[in-house]
């Protein structure tokens, strides 16, 4: 009898250590999952945020973001363009760099990978020529893709940035996926 209830006692040791750790995965889980909504759902509420960018923005209030045409005009919510046609991402950002008498000083960086993860692209700092500009100026930033020639058919190209402060903490990042028709 004392052998049931011991080999019993293990089973339902491994029953309950197996559901704790169901359930330790499981809230793991749904709190990444709430945080990545809270996060997703907070930047969708408080700024405009169009073409599907994953944007996440730390220390800097942004206000919109968004892709355009070299000639102003949006890019269509499905994210297509052409060969040759680069698409600008605009950034409104309302205030969060650090300044230093009416400057800012900011990098950015662009990867453009295909779908089958092959790089195009990778600028690591899009502003290195620009180390220092008006803080007026830093409130849109503007960063621009082009997909200038194509050696076969992709699924899609993942356009992946990022924006930060270098006199400070702030930083921008994200990406979104562009499709040539």
């Amino acid at each position: 009898m004392a052998k049931y209830l011991f080999a019993l006692s293990i089973i339902v040791g491994l029953i309950t250590s197996c559901n704790n750790d169901q359930q330790k995965n499981a809230d793991t889980k749904n709190k990444v999952e709430k945080t990545q909504k809270m996060t997703t759902s907070n930047l969708r509420n408080n700024i405009k945020i169009r073409n599907d960018i994953n944007i996440k923005a730390e220390g800097i209030d942004l206000s919109q973001a968004f892709l355009l045409y070299d000639d102003g005009t949006l890019v269509p919510e499905t994210n297509e363009t052409g060969v040759g046609k680069p698409v600008k991402m605009r950034l409104i950002i309302d205030n969060g760099w650090k300044e230093q008498d009416g400057k800012v000083s900011i990098g950015a960086s662009e990867k453009i990978e295909t779908s089958d993860g092959e790089l195009m692209l990778d600028e690591k700092d899009l502003f290195a020529a620009m180390p220092i500009i008006n803080a007026d100026d830093a409130k849109v930033i503007t960063l621009t893709a082009n997909i200038s020639s194509l050696d076969k058919l992709y699924d899609y190209f993942l356009v992946s940035f990022k924006v930060w402060d270098k006199n400070g903490t702030g930083e921008i990042t994200g990406n979104y996926k562009l499709y040539i028709k």
